[in-house]
């Protein structure tokens, strides 16, 4: 359920690319985001428009530019540094990338899921109880076949799928996902969708999420969004 509660908000976020001529129009125009806890956003527009800019700005992944705001949480991180953002990174980290960066490729499935859980549980949770959960996740996804394999090993939807074990394991409040359905079949689309679905629901995690399919947006989204011309656009 879609609360009424802020989890990232963003007001002037603006981009141009490096090295860009003062006649070239920026790629984010003072673009201003409300993200909502229980809240799944599907944000398309063309290849090139600056829909994985504006995630990496949120994360604060690239510094942001003059006039530009930002808030995770009740925490206004405008200006924070890298330091001062660390502390906060575990609810805010959320990051689901195209096939080829989301597990590191010369860890086992299983290895990259206990990284992921010993990094926002160390303190609360031992071995034993870190493998449990791992086992528990992996079954309920249905990947727990493939906790030893290397990435190079897994096809598109089972690296996708073992990408959100990861976002389950980490519990963040905000999760950023980059075209998860890009280059998977219909079916497999539908599953990582809805597999993305649950998180949402589940955790309350408040998600944004690219994707360049109306009908995936209209199935699975709370909100839809295009981002057109530096500027965003409900749709």
């Amino acid at each position: 359920m879609v609360s009424d509660v802020s989890v990232v908000r963003a007001q002037g976020l603006r981009w141009r690319r490096p090295g860009s001529s003062p006649q070239t129009p920026d790629v984010l125009r003072s673009v201003d985001v409300d993200l909502k806890a229980g809240e799944l956003v599907a944000i398309s527009g063309p290849s090139g428009v600056g829909k994985s800019v504006l995630g990496s700005l949120i994360l604060r992944l690239r510094d942001l530019e003059a006039g530009s705001r930002l808030w995770w949480g009740d925490h206004e991180v405008t200006g924070h540094s890298a330091a001062a953002l660390q502390p906060l990174r575990h609810d805010f980290q959320g990051l689901l990338q195209p096939r080829g960066a989301i597990l590191p490729p010369f860890q086992t499935v299983r290895q990259s899921l206990n990284e992921t859980l010993r990094y926002v549980a160390a303190s609360t949770i031992s071995a034993e109880q870190a493998a449990a959960r791992i086992e528990e996740v992996a079954e309920r996804l249905g990947i727990g076949r493939l906790l030893d394999r290397y990435p190079r090993f897994l096809s598109g939807g089972e690296g996708r799928k073992s990408g959100v074990a990861r976002l389950l394991l980490a519990r963040p409040r905000f999760a950023f996902v980059d075209e998860p359905d890009a280059g998977l079949d219909p079916v497999s689309q539908h599953e990582v969708l809805k597999l993305l679905r649950g998180v949402v629901d589940e955790l309350g995690v408040s998600m944004l999420l690219v994707t360049h399919s109306a009908v995936l947006a209209q199935v699975y989204a709370d909100r839809r969004i295009v981002l057109r011309a530096g500027e965003l656009h409900e749709n």
